[in-house]
């Protein structure tokens, strides 16, 4: 069994490593075109995103194991999921744009057509099934059996706020900037990192919730009815914090078995 639980951690690691791979080729590709038509660029998105997508198939064909060790399947309780997705939306979104009464609120500036609205929607779905099948599905999932459940969590958190890191943008940026990066884009998405997985796993290890709640907060980010720019401290404390109080949430509206709470080490 051990042996198996190694080969699992192994293939979590190199999957996130060919996702990782993929990601710096199309950042490359990019910034050696910068004149690439932006119709073009969307299909190159897309095409990473599937591929991505894709390779998540293929690594539990060559498992040998089967979708729904890997979250597809219907939650424990489909009503209490979809209830704790949508307000864990609007909770995470009131937090967050709750600093827009210290620093003003402002209206988006996105294109208004048909194309933007249609490739917002898209982006939110693909995006959402793509990064939860290989992030909570496959690595966290596929790393507890060797690394125990907080552990695998850390990881695979780390993993999903490092993937799209754009290194070729990143060298070229001053150091300020890329601390600023870091505490703006890689903290938050380690802090949604720990959220999902605990979601993924108070719902009978189901992506439903944590796919719903990704692709809503997306289509937020991508199709903002109002906006708020507030200091990046204070937006990496907002999202910290938002983040916490839905652990919290889902910690206090989901009461699984004394047994698996002391499997996973959630409780003595």
């Amino acid at each position: 069994m051990s042996k198996e639980q190694t080969k699992q951690v192994v293939f979590s690691i190199l999957l996130f490593l060919v996702a990782f791979s993929l990601w710096q080729a199309y950042f490359l590709f990019h910034a050696a075109n910068p004149q690439i038509p932006v119709l073009y660029t969307y299909v190159l998105y897309f095409t990473i995103h599937l591929a991505n997508l894709a390779l998540f198939f293929i690594f539990v064909k060559l498992e040998k194991s089967k979708l729904s060790e890997h979250g597809f399947k219907e939650p424990a309780n489909m009503r209490l999921c979809l209830a704790l997705s949508i307000s864990s939306i609007i909770l995470f979104l009131t937090v967050t744009l709750a600093t827009g009464f210290m620093w003003g609120f402002s209206s988006p500036s996105f294109p208004h057509t048909f194309f933007y609205f249609t490739f917002s929607i898209l982006n939110a779905i693909i995006v959402s099934l793509t990064t939860e099948s290989i992030f909570r599905g496959y690595i966290f999932k596929g790393m507890m059996g060797k690394l125990g459940f907080f552990t695998s969590l850390y990881a695979s958190s780390i993993m999903f706020s490092l993937h799209q890191i754009p290194i070729p943008t990143l060298i070229t940026m001053s150091t300020e900037d890329v601390v600023t990066y870091m505490f703006t884009d890689v903290m938050p998405l380690f802090a949604e990192g720990l959220f999902l997985g605990f979601f993924f796993y108070k719902t009978g290890w189901s992506l439903t919730g944590p796919a719903i709640f990704r692709a809503g907060t997306l289509l937020y980010l991508f199709l903002p009815p109002v906006m708020t720019t507030p200091p990046w401290w204070m937006k990496l404390t907002s999202e910290v914090a938002a983040y916490a109080c839905l652990i919290i949430l889902l910690e206090a509206t989901i009461r699984e078995p004394k047994f698996l709470r002391k499997k996973y080490g959630l409780e003595s």
